[in-house]
């Protein structure tokens, strides 16, 4: 997950990066997973005489998934958290990076819920609008909601799974999504999207499952990063190089995600 950067003059200026955490959570005897959705503009407009890059991210900005993981069966949830802790503290430590985490609420995903958020990192990301949870339905309808753990607020989703699936089925299938092919559970997550069956309701509405026996949390991790990394505004970033190499901090006059203009 190298950091972008564009040429200005001789000048590599970085570039912002916005991550997405999809994490599923499997109970005892399924798997838990994760999936990281990196996403980098479409272009920059270069403004010379400003000496002033700004990146835009258009409709359908670029979008890879460079990191999978699935923990072994029986992995405790608390193990769980801490590893997800660590990995948000490395992505939001880099510069220009902005990340939000999707969590499964379903079934042991309120729980857990409470766990992460014990995780500082985490804590910090649900400070700035960054921790999301999700809940997976059997339904149609996506509705909005707000939760509360202590003193920690938060958002929540409850999403369709047919919404969450056929998204990701359709975004990987058509190559518009890449997956680092290096990576060891990357046949995994093909092989899930190839399990999973479409069936069709007394009513005409599709749902989405894996065939008997298949596992589908790679597919479901997949699925709620991409799925998130569509749930926002578009937020603007002014990267400015100015004489002595100086780059204007992450945030500098831009209005986080959630934020209210004042």
């Amino acid at each position: 997950m190298s950091a972008p950067t564009h040429d200005l003059g001789g000048v590599l200026v970085p570039l912002p990066v916005r991550f997405s955490i999809g994490l599923d959570l499997g109970k005892l005897s399924d798997y838990s997973a994760l999936a990281v959705v990196e996403e980098r503009p479409e272009r920059v407009r270069e403004v010379f005489n400003h000496a002033t890059v700004t990146p835009i991210w258009g409709d359908d900005p670029e979008r890879t998934i460079p990191h999978l993981v699935r923990w072994p069966l029986q992995t405790s949830y608390g193990a769980i958290a801490a590893e997800v802790g660590r990995l948000v503290a490395t992505l939001a430590g880099r510069p220009q990076t902005e990340v939000r985490l999707f969590t499964d609420a379903t079934g042991v995903g309120v729980a857990v819920s409470e766990m992460l958020l014990a995780q500082e990192p985490i804590r910090q990301l649900a400070h700035r609008s960054g921790f999301v949870a999700v809940t997976i339905t059997g339904g149609t309808a996506t509705t909005r909601g707000y939760a509360s753990t202590g003193e920690v607020g938060y958002t929540t989703w409850h999403v369709p799974k047919v919404e969450l699936v056929g998204a990701a089925q359709m975004a990987l299938q058509s190559r518009k999504v890449k997956v680092a092919e290096t990576l060891p559970e990357a046949a995994t997550l093909v092989a899930e999207l190839r399990n999973f069956q479409v069936a069709y309701t007394e009513s005409a509405n599709a749902t989405y499952n894996a065939r008997v026996g298949a596992h589908d949390d790679l597919v479901l991790a997949a699925a709620t990063a991409l799925w998130g990394s569509r749930q926002r505004p578009s937020v603007g970033y002014n990267l400015n190089y100015r004489t002595g190499g100086d780059i204007a901090p992450y945030g500098a006059g831009v209005r986080p995600y959630g934020a209210r203009r004042h």
